[in-house]
């Protein structure tokens, strides 16, 4: 009886660990056969927090003469009102909540993920060495494959006691959690919302922030 109450336990366990970032709502348009949000819903420091999708586009890769489709990005913010997209960047630290939501129409290896994030970090003078920088790119390396047909999120969240965190949930459901100072959400979304690193992530930034 108790080898079964403890394994019962470690299911629980082991499907929290493996819970879903964003609850997603289906919309009703679609993306390169991607079936876009029209909201989500989050957990912060114990309450629920309802993210409104507000933009999405495609990330293409130039590889030798070919643009290859990587992924679709969707964009989800918790307080439409407050959220500039002529100022996008800038106005991640008016929101409690934001994730980017990336839907991969082809298999990327970890390392490649991990490149190009820290190639859009440098393209934005992020410091790589900043320890929770450093725990991301680290959360990224370990975390595998990006798997085609499959989501990866990345979700910033305020916490209470005035620090931030960012959780970075990998195609095959693992979550890693890593805390920073002010700050550190603005530094990793820099990557899709700031200065970009190539002719893709532009054309991904440009139809995330159209009107």
């Amino acid at each position: 009886m108790k080898t079964i109450i403890l394994s019962f336990i470690a299911s629980l366990l082991s499907l929290n660990a493996n819970a879903a970032l964003l609850k997603a709502e289906a919309g009703t348009q679609k993306m390169e056969k991607v079936i876009l949000s029209s909201s989500a819903t989050t957990n912060v420091d114990g309450e629920d927090v309802k993210l409104t999708e507000v933009g999405a586009g495609l990330r293409a890769k130039k590889v030798v003469f070919v643009n290859v489709k990587v992924y679709i990005g969707e964009l989800f913010v918790s307080d439409v009102a407050k959220f500039n997209k002529g100022e996008a960047l800038t106005s991640v630290k008016d929101q409690k909540a934001i994730a980017i939501q990336l839907h991969f129409l082809r298999a990327v290896d970890a390392a490649n993920v991990q490149k190009s994030f820290k190639e859009a970090l440098a393209a934005n003078s992020v410091n790589l060495e900043d320890s929770s920088i450093k725990q991301f790119l680290d959360a990224v390396s370990k975390g595998g494959e990006a798997q085609e047909g499959k989501s990866l999120t990345i979700l910033g969240s305020r916490m209470k006691d005035g620090s931030e965190k960012i959780s970075y949930e990998t195609t095959s459901g693992t979550v890693t959690e890593i805390k920073g100072s002010a700050g550190f959400i603005q530094n990793v979304f820099a990557i899709w919302l700031g200065k970009p690193a190539d002719d893709g992530v532009a054309e991904l930034k440009k139809s995330i922030l159209k009107n």
